[in-house]
């Protein structure tokens, strides 16, 4: 639950269609038990239809992350463009229960006909986020890596195989080399 609900009940009464259009600042959203989204601001459009509202929401705000490369944390900007179906669960003019939705974890609008835009939002940013995000200091460093096993000592580089060799047998040599070495026949 956050404090980005809007009440639609005017908009239900209103025919298929109508439209309702505002603007939104939040200071910050709990996107999971660590990532917040701050300094949040957007629109939101709510065009009614024939089982609630359609929500087109355009939002920007930041995530603090921290980065894969050199474990430091830094600003990530998210904007979202989306749109989506919030239902009713009651009718704006009897109060009775309306059907569930068809759909698999729809957006629902509450008792009291209120869009959690901010819900839809923090669903949005995380889907928006990086798997591995990198700080922009660091996005375009080279990566070297380093392999060390032990065990493995180093051997003279054996020339290629020419043409008519047989590119298997340098690996059969390597086996016949290690098995040696190992003391196994």
């Amino acid at each position: 639950m956050t404090d980005l609900k809007f009440n639609v009940a005017q908009l239900l009464r209103e025919e298929i269609g109508a439209r309702r259009e505002l603007t939104f600042t939040e200071a910050e959203l709990p996107l999971d038990e660590t990532l917040k989204l701050r300094d949040i601001s957007g629109t939101v459009r709510f065009t009614r239809t024939a089982s609630g509202v359609w929500a087109n929401v355009k939002a920007q705000g930041t995530v603090r992350l921290t980065c894969v490369r050199s474990l430091e944390e830094f600003d990530y900007p998210v904007k979202l463009d989306f749109s989506d179906q919030f239902h009713s669960v009651i009718d704006v003019y009897t109060g009775g229960a309306l059907p569930k939705p068809t759909e698999e974890d729809p957006f629902l609008l509450d008792e009291l006909h209120m869009a959690d835009i901010g819900e839809a939002i923090r669903e949005y940013t995380l889907l928006e986020l990086p798997l591995n995000p990198v700080s922009p200091a660091y996005r375009d460093r080279p990566v070297s890596y380093t392999v060390q096993s032990e065990g493995i000592e180093s051997e003279e580089a054996e020339p290629a195989p020419g043409p008519d060799e047989n590119p298997l047998d340098a690996l059969k040599a390597w086996v016949e080399r290690h098995k040696r070495r190992n003391g196994r026949s």
